[in-house]
C-alpha cells in the first residue's frame, strides 16, 4: 500500500499542536479533528535534533558557537581537516519511567546531529580550541599562517 504524507508548508512557523488545539474546541466535524491529531503526535516523536550556530569572523580566524542543549561533553565529536570543520553530537533519551508514571508528552528529541563548514582558507589545527559551557560549544579556529618564502644559500 502506498503511504501518502501531507506537505505542511507552515509547519516551521505554526506548530501542528496549535491547529490541533484550535480544532479540538471548535464545532468542526469529527473527521477534521482526526486529521490534525496525528500531525501533533508525529512531530513530538521526531529524532532529528537541531544545532543552531553562529559563525563569526575575527582578525585571527573564526569563532563558531553551536547550541547543543542536553548533550554532554563526551557525546561531541569535532573533526578539522585543512579548511573544513565538522561537528557531530548525540543526545540519548534520559527519562526512564518509574512505577506508576506514564509519559503524557515527549517533546525532547533524542538522536544525532551533524554540521559541516567549509572555511575560505586553511585552518591551523594545532592552535584550534573548543570549550563547552551551559549547552554552548565554542570553537576558536585560527587561520593557518602563510608559509614565508625563504632563501636558500648555495654551499
Amino acid at each position: 500500500m502506498t503511504r501518502i504524507s501531507l506537505y505542511e508548508p507552515f509547519s516551521s512557523v505554526f506548530p501542528a499542536d496549535l491547529f490541533a488545539n484550535a480544532l479540538a474546541g471548535s464545532n468542526w466535524p469529527e473527521w477534521s479533528r482526526a486529521i490534525a491529531a496525528p500531525a501533533a503526535t508525529s512531530r513530538a516523536s521526531s529524532s532529528t535534533l537541531a544545532m543552531p550556530v553562529d559563525v563569526i569572523e575575527t582578525a585571527r580566524g573564526w569563532t563558531i558557537r553551536a547550541e547543543l542543549a542536553g548533550v554532554s561533553k563526551d557525546q561531541i565529536d569535532i573533526q578539522i581537516d585543512k579548511n573544513s570543520v565538522s561537528i557531530s553530537a548525540k543526545r540519548e533519551r534520559q527519562a526512564e519511567l518509574k512505577d506508576g508514571e506514564r509519559l503524557l508528552r515527549a517533546e525532547i528529541a533524542a538522536g544525532s546531529v551533524m554540521r559541516s563548514f567549509a572555511m575560505p582558507s586553511e585552518l591551523d589545527e594545532s592552535a584550534a580550541s573548543a570549550t563547552f559551557d551551559a549547552g554552548i560549544l565554542t570553537l576558536e579556529l585560527p587561520r593557518k599562517q602563510a608559509q614565508v618564502a625563504r632563501k636558500l644559500s648555495v654551499q
